[in-house]
């Protein structure tokens, strides 16, 4: 049997079975955005590592090295922010082929250093060493949160509205206008911004956290389609999504007006919004939204929480089906 055969979250599955020895260290290990740390009464330290690697997650050609080193912190960021907390410490390990150079090498750490400014986050150590190949970039980053504020995947309940914090589907059109219409990358500038330097929801995570109106909560960093599965599988439940309440930005209906992609792999199949994905109570919602839009962000409910354990969708037509589209895996066939 190949890695292919299972993928990614097949392996997970397989190796987080007797993987916490000391099980009073950890209150959540392999599974969620972050492992969770006990240190104080009522106080945890979250913890997240995120492996970037040249040809799969960036391309040099098409990236600056500031560029690179921004989403190398970016997606770490959006692991702490999946769990309501605030980011504190990152350490940065780095394989570095020949072929870079020391200023490139440079303007990747200043890429990191210039996002980490802007959250307050300590670049700590982390560990250096050549590579025959390939640019490897690999942030691990703890974070801090009270212990009952914690947002995991597993709290969803059914009759919960299923919700994002931002659009969906710009990174994953800004990522086929680089592999397969990049003479048309410049008409779409917004679209190559959030494939490249994606915004971390740290702000709305925290906000989402303290107001305790959310039931569970992830990044959508695989593709809705693949991430409303992991909170079902965890809350054992159900979903249905509404295709018609997917949001999206003007320049990603301009896109799917002029290019005519695949509009459901684009939208909820590919990922890397990097937006917030969680599931709130309906007596909850209008005023989680409130908040959220009173510090200039957004909430967007896309579907529901169901009993069960079938994932639906229904078409803009009114036609329900089962969701067969997985998202993205990165060890399986695309």
């Amino acid at each position: 049997m190949k890695l292919k055969d299972v993928g990614e979250f097949g392996f997970i599955d397989r190796i987080k079975d007797d993987a916490l020895i000391r099980k009073y260290m950890g209150l959540v290990g392999i599974g969620d955005d972050c492992a969770v740390f006990k240190v104080d009464e009522g106080k945890s330290i979250l913890l997240t590592t995120d492996m970037l690697l040249e040809r799969v997650h960036f391309l040099r050609e098409v990236m600056t090295p500031h560029q690179i080193g921004y989403k190398a912190l970016a997606v770490n960021l959006s692991d702490i922010a999946a769990s309501g907390g605030l980011p504190r410490e990152a350490f940065v390990s780095i394989a570095v082929p020949e072929d870079l150079s020391l200023e490139e090498l440079l303007e990747i750490y200043q890429g990191m250093k210039d996002l980490a400014r802007k959250f307050d986050v300590n670049i700590t150590g982390g560990d250096t060493t050549t590579s025959l190949q390939d640019l490897v970039i690999n942030i691990a980053l703890t974070g801090e949160i009270d212990e009952d504020l914690i947002l995991y995947r597993s709290g969803a309940k059914a009759g919960d509205l299923i919700c994002v914090t931002d659009n969906l589907g710009d990174s994953a059109a800004g990522l086929d206008l680089i592999l397969n219409h990049r003479k048309e990358m410049h008409n779409y500038p917004q679209l190559i911004k959030q494939h490249f330097m994606p915004i971390p929801h740290v702000e709305q995570g925290r906000a989402i956290s303290r107001s305790k109106m959310a039931t569970s909560m992830m990044d959508i960093s695989d593709g809705l389609a693949s991430d409303i599965r992991h909170i079902s599988k965890a809350s054992k439940l159900g979903a249905v999504l509404y295709e018609e309440r997917f949001p999206h930005s003007e320049e990603f209906q301009k896109y799917l007006a002029e290019l005519k992609p695949d509009y459901l792999k684009t939208a909820i199949g590919v990922g890397e919004d990097y937006c917030l994905l969680l599931t709130v109570p309906q007596k909850n919602f209008a005023d989680l939204k409130k908040n959220l839009n009173e510090l200039g962000h957004q909430l967007y409910n896309v579907g529901e929480m169901t009993e069960g354990e079938d994932i639906y969708i229904i078409s803009k037509k009114g036609e329900k089906s089962i969701l067969t589209l997985s998202g993205w895996d990165q060890f399986k066939e695309h």
